[in-house]
């Protein structure tokens, strides 16, 4: 028979599910915002990290401009070798797709020349796309980037142009054209990892605000749908300013999970209202069972009236249960069990009557469930409060947490147990992923080829891996305390030299000082011991930060080899053309400022070719770098000592004196010295065989030199000049010195 529900019953619980409802809509609310202010932060850093990369390949791709700039003022404006000078730039500048000289505007060499023939001849000045920026390239004096264009070698990209100017005669700047760097568009987003955030679930946008309509230029996106509101991160550059967006793909937060929040909410408080109703018809219906037993049973005694309401209560206790409730007797043999348990074992509950405790109990497990319910029924132990693996009737497992305790009638004797199974499978399995995502993290951590540390908003060292101690010779007793200071670590490296002389104290202030700001940071450092370190820093929300430490010393040290390998000969390791020809321009324009002149020598070795007829190019070699050796003795810090080629050489003296006479006495000194350092007998050891052999050898230099002031010669002229002069020394018998004569 339907019975009507209270109409006070029914408000209440009206009451109850709107309460529950605004409180799960706040909190769903605060957990949403959170989650989003999570994904933007974590979205920040990486776009930060992209922006990064993209300026570091922009920067590394447009300097070969100056290198290309250097080759013209090199030349005074006339290149012979560009095609090959220009193929071997390709090599050391990747991203770089093109390489191009303009002289007064119109491209004359480019670089690869194949597929790009249809630039030959094109006029950056008469152009309509580029003309306005090329103009500011001169005008400005500065190196512009101008894109995205359309290239007339086909494709999109953005070219960085280098105004070059050289001197006339008088020392005046003059306007001679411009070095081009073109730099294809998705060669630069691949060079910086772009396409790989979409990989990751992120659109993004490279945009620019154009120089002449001041209007948002888009220069790269990955998708032609608006970002919605992105993460925006500007890109330093010197040249004009960009900017990076980025926002996911599937819009911030998960919407998803937002739908299943509202979903459990919506239902959490609809059980709170239902369970409203029903508590309230479960006290009406015990008012109801009571009056009804005391009209009934008027004629029992008080205590049997109590015995039945509480049965009564107790049998919908268990019914409405949402646990397992079951009595054991002493030998260990279910008498009572709620639907739940039969629910939660997939048995009836008739079969779970007579049925014993430990059948339920998993076989892996069984007998040590055995042996405590025998110690609790003797009384060796008060209670049992114990998570188990249990077995259904179906053959499957599941985790429960059982409570157990002895149970007394009401006469106070000992009846057996009751006990109390909660299903906690879904809390275990949350339990394992949570653990085996901490031991994933971890593993993770240890692994990283480089130091991890971690600090927390009070500077306090919360985590950090092997390698940070390793890489930075931290003593375990330092790092391994339960308490760990930044500031500990920072006095510690301080006391040892790592950030160079000074105050420790001061040194050590002003760093934490800067710590606490929480900025990003990125910077490298090279340690006492030569390390090469490379620090990054993000900051963590809430404060504190993390920092990577990554050993680029195997970089570095590959960066130096190949500035050696450019500007340095193999063998003697002396300065090459190309550096001597730099240091000479760099010495020419000093003197137009000093008013000092400068001397360039030209030697060649005396007997060179037979030393090396008789004994081999092994012998010739030994030869050459001793006598390397010896000119680096007779010359200052300041000049330059430079291999020609082949047994030739060249030194080059600056900062001798205002007054030419005096300058060519100076000179003559250093010859001199030079002529009685490359006389003195030569003992060359060679390897012949398994055995050492000494070759000794006389040898002797025929000595050209010229003198120079500011930029009264060209370059080709000056060594033109001391090359004659040196020959004169060699007409003269050799082992001589010769001036050139400017009058001559």
């Amino acid at each position: 028979m339907l019975r009507l529900i209270n109409p006070r019953l029914l408000a209440a619980a009206a009451i109850v599910f709107l309460l529950a409802a605004a409180a799960a809509a706040g909190l769903i609310w605060q957990v949403q915002q959170h989650d989003v202010q999570e994904e933007r932060a974590r979205v920040t850093g990486l776009t930060k990290d992209q922006a990064h990369a993209l300026e570091t390949s922009l920067e590394r791709a447009l300097s070969a401009s100056y290198a290309m700039a250097a080759l013209v003022r090199q030349g005074n404006g006339s290149i012979t070798n560009f095609d090959a000078a220009a193929g071997q730039m390709l090599q050391f500048y990747p991203g770089v797709s093109l390489l191009a000289l303009s002289p007064g505007g119109v491209i004359r060499s480019v670089v690869p020349l194949a597929g790009n023939e249809s630039a030959i001849g094109f006029d950056q000045f008469r152009d309509p796309a580029q003309s306005r920026e090329a103009l500011i390239a001169r005008d400005t004096g500065k190196l512009t980037l101008a894109g995205p264009l359309n290239l007339v070698q086909g494709g999109t990209g953005v070219i960085g142009r280098l105004p070059v100017f050289l001197e006339d005669a008088q020392g005046k700047p003059w306007f001679w054209g411009l070095a081009n760097v073109v730099i294809r568009i998705p060669g630069l987003l691949e060079s910086a990892r772009l396409p790989h955030l979409v990989e990751q679930g992120f659109n993004y946008e490279l945009s620019r605000v154009h120089p002449d309509s001041g209007q948002k230029q888009i220069i790269a996106a990955s998708s032609s749908t608006p970002l919605v509101t992105p993460v925006q991160q500007d890109l330093k550059l010197a040249y004009g300013n960009w900017t990076l967006s980025v926002a996911p793909v599937k819009g911030w937060g998960d919407r998803l999970g937002l739908g299943l929040k509202v979903l459990l909410g919506l239902l959490f408080s609809l059980l709170l209202g239902y369970m409203t109703i029903l508590i309230g018809n479960l006290r009406s219906h015990q008012e109801e069972l009571e009056q009804k037993v005391t009209e009934r049973t008027q004629a029992l005694a008080k205590a049997n009236d109590d015995l039945a309401g509480r049965e009564a209560l107790f049998k919908q206790i268990l019914d409405t249960s949402s646990v397992a409730i079951f009595v054991v007797d002493m030998e260990g043999r279910i008498t009572q069990a709620n639907q739940r348990m039969a629910e939660m074992f997939g048995y009836s509950r008739d079969a779970l009557v007579g049925y014993e405790y430990v059948a339920l109990v998993h076989p892996a497990e069984r007998e040590l469930g055995r042996q405590r319910m025998l110690a609790l029924l003797s009384s060796a132990v008060p209670t049992v409060d114990v998570d188990r693996l249990y077995w259904r009737a179906d053959q499957t497992e599941f985790w429960g947490h059982l409570t157990a305790r002895r149970f007394y009638d009401a006469n106070g004797e000992e009846r057996g147990l009751i006990g109390v199974i909660a299903d906690i499978t879904a809390r275990r399995t949350i339990e394992e992923k949570l653990l085996l995502q901490n031991e994933l993290l971890t593993a993770i951590v240890e692994n990283f080829p480089g130091g991890i540390s971690m600090v927390d908003a009070d500077l306090l060292m919360v985590a950090h891996n092997e390698q940070f101690k390793k890489l930075l010779e931290l003593p375990d007793s330092l790092v391994d305390k339960p308490v760990v200071h930044f500031e500990d670590i920072i006095r510690f490296n301080a006391e040892r030299g790592e950030y160079g002389p000074g105050d420790t104290e001061q040194q050590v202030a002003a760093i934490v000082e800067r710590a606490r700001n929480f900025q990003p940071h990125q910077f490298e450092r090279v340690r006492a011991n030569g390390t090469a370190l490379e620090i990054r820093g993000m900051p963590l929300p809430g404060g504190g930060f993390v920092t990577i430490y990554i050993d680029i010393t195997e970089r570095k040290q590959m960066e130096e080899q190949v500035h050696q390998l450019a500007f340095y000969d193999a063998l003697t390791k002396l300065a090459n053309r190309r550096l001597l020809n730099d240091r000479l321009n760099q010495t020419m324009a000093a003197g137009k400022r000093s008013r000092l002149y400068g001397a360039l020598m030209f030697l060649d070795l005396d007997n060179f070719k037979p030393l090396n007829d008789l004994h081999g190019h092994e012998v010739g070699d030994l030869l050459l770098s001793e006598v390397a050796t010896r000119l680096k003795r007779c010359v200052r810090e300041i000049d330059t000592a430079a291999r020609f080629g082949g047994d030739e050489f060249v030194v080059m003296l600056c900062d001798l004196s205002p007054d030419r006479p005096e300058s060519a006495a100076q000179a003559m000194i250093v010859a001199r010295r030079i002529q009685t350092a490359l006389s003195a007998p030569y003992l060359l050891t060679r390897q012949d065989g398994t055995a050492a052999a000494t070759v000794e050898h006389h040898c002797t230099a025929s000595i050209g030199v010229a003198l120079f002031i500011d930029h009264e010669t060209s370059q080709a002229d000056l060594l033109k000049w001391a090359d004659t002069a040196m020959y004169q020394a060699k007409a003269a018998g050799r082992n001589s010195i010769r001036f050139h004569d400017s009058k001559a």
